[in-house]
């Protein structure tokens, strides 16, 4: 090769490593650095041996390429991401996948064109730096870790901060206690409720707890959005709380602290809502959309199987891709509510989860900024009408009956103003967390509202007061269906397990 060509050939494989060394370090989801990506950058022009550079340049890249969609989307790996792989279905994985926008998955496959840019250019020249600059690179590197280990005698890569070694350490521990929470959980549910033993709680026949699925409710007519998509909700006596939020950011973190009692700062799984109806005299049903092959054995499934009769529609479908309409389930309630005796019935909705033009067949009555968004706004309407259904049904079936529905996250709105626009699971915003809560009787006679904060973590005495069980167990013992206000200080968690104030997240930007 020419000496000019030798020229080019170095200045392109420089350039080249420059751009990869910034979209590997850019691709785990803790956002670029410019000291890690010259750190990177040192490191692929020190490696003298081909074999080595080709082994590490591809491992990296493929690694990097992985997890770049949702590193950009949702970023590091954390305890709700390990969650939502470890109980998440093979539709609703591609589903995600498909969520995520083109330019996050164009950014993943540039990981791999400059990668493989290196690597062939590696072959066209002899450019490798000087072993001083490596060494005086790596020095610096180590120096962090090596001065945190000085002041807490404890030596840790971990400390120089350095993305990869960070996504690998963060999803090894996530990955962890998902396991360690599976094997607790799991094992105290064989422990016997101690929810008290008087069976004659219970001021209604037939109780139905619906669990609508990332509904925000300022997306909701019912709650100022300008479409009309709540009818049924407006047009019925009730009560709407205006000001309920739910526990977490995603469906099992935050169902989890819901259906479950929440004491003490801890989550007493062998004391769920569903054992506790039961223990009341409640035939108990648990009717789900949600599908049992991805959640069978989450906090949320197995809550349900403590049901006396649980139906997952999903469960056996011949194709788990197509998706299965909340409708469905419509025949397994008429069945339910035809059985006599007092009964409690849960309806575990797919509702509104992304992909929402999924959930309508791509079908929506109004526009509203984009398609997607569309499709999401005609998901709570769909919604609406299914209320409607089983509002009508319990009208013929029981004299006496609480209907309740909440949702169990929010979302948060993506790529705004762009045609691409649409909803995402976040916990960055108080939207996240505001979600509807609704409740009508058959004694209900007027529409109110309760506007005091009310808390997902406070759902089973939500229930219970509204059925007229006396169980004082729970943390909560003032009247939740009044304006008293029930806590000094409502608290949500993160998708990494902690807990934060609510009021301390910002809100979004309003859209109307």
């Amino acid at each position: 090769m020419s000496l000019r060509g030798n020229i080019n050939s170095t200045g392109m494989f420089i350039l080249a490593s420059m751009v990869f060394s910034f979209l590997f370090n850019s691709a785990f989801g803790y956002g670029p650095a410019v000291a890690y990506s010259f750190f990177t950058f040192i490191l692929t022009l020190t490696f003298r041996n081909e074999i080595v550079y080709f082994s590490a340049i591809i491992l990296g890249a493929v690694i990097a390429f992985l997890y770049c969609p949702v590193g950009l989307t949702f970023g590091p790996p954390d305890l709700n991401a390990m969650t939502s792989v470890a109980y998440t279905d093979k539709a609703e994985t591609l589903e995600f996948l498909m969520s995520i926008s083109v330019w996050k998955w164009l950014i993943a496959v540039s990981i791999l064109f400059s990668a493989a840019s290196c690597c062939l250019l590696r072959k066209k020249t002899t450019f490798v730096l000087p072993r001083i600059l490596s060494l005086l690179s790596i020095i610096c590197f180590f120096s962090i870790p090596i001065k945190a280990a000085y002041q807490e005698s404890q030596f840790s890569l971990l400390d120089s901060h350095y993305p990869p070694i960070r996504f690998v350490s963060d999803a090894r521990n996530a990955y962890n206690q998902v396991n360690a929470d599976k094997a607790f959980y799991q094992h105290n549910m064989k422990i016997p409720d101690d929810w008290g033993d008087d069976i004659h709680g219970g001021n209604y026949n037939t109780v139905v707890i619906i669990i609508g699925e990332s509904v925000r409710r300022d997306f909701m007519s019912a709650y100022g959005f300008p479409i009309n998509d709540t009818s049924f909700m407006q047009a019925i006596p009730g009560i709407i709380f205006t000001n309920y939020i739910s526990s977490g950011p995603a469906t099992v973190l935050s169902l989890t602290h819901s259906l479950y009692r929440f004491k003490n700062g801890k989550i007493e799984y062998n004391n769920s809502i569903v054992r506790l109806l039961s223990k009341r005299g409640y035939h108990t049903n648990w009717i789900s959309n949600q599908g049992i092959y991805g959640g069978a054995d989450s906090p949320v499934s197995l809550a349900g199987k403590q049901a006396d009769e649980f139906h997952f529609v999903k469960n056996g479908s011949s194709n788990k891709f197509l998706y299965s309409p909340d409708e469905k389930m419509l025949p397994l309630v008429s069945e339910a509510l035809n059985r006599k005796g007092k009964k409690a019935i849960f309806i575990h909705l797919m509702g509104s989860h992304p992909m929402a033009c999924v959930r309508t067949s791509g079908q929506y009555d109004t526009f509203f900024r984009s398609k997607e968004e569309s499709c999401y706004v005609q998901s709570i309407k769909n919604t609406d009408a299914l209320l409607s259904h089983v509002y009508g049904m319990l009208g013929q079936n029981s004299q006496s009956w609480a209907m309740m529905y909440f949702a169990d996250h929010g979302l948060r709105v993506v790529d705004k103003g762009t045609n691409e626009e649409r909803q995402q699971h976040s916990d960055r915003y108080q939207n996240d967390y505001d979600v509807p809560l609704f409740v009508t009787t058959s004694g209900s006679k007027q529409s109110e509202k309760i506007t005091a904060p009310r808390s997902g973590f406070d759902l089973i005495p939500l229930i219970t007061q509204l059925v007229g069980i006396n169980e004082t167990s729970t943390d909560v013992q003032c009247n939740l269906y009044s304006e008293e206000v029930c806590r000094k200080e409502r608290l949500v968690l993160k998708k990494d397990g902690t807990r934060v104030p609510y009021n301390a997240l910002p809100r979004e930007e309003a859209l109307y």
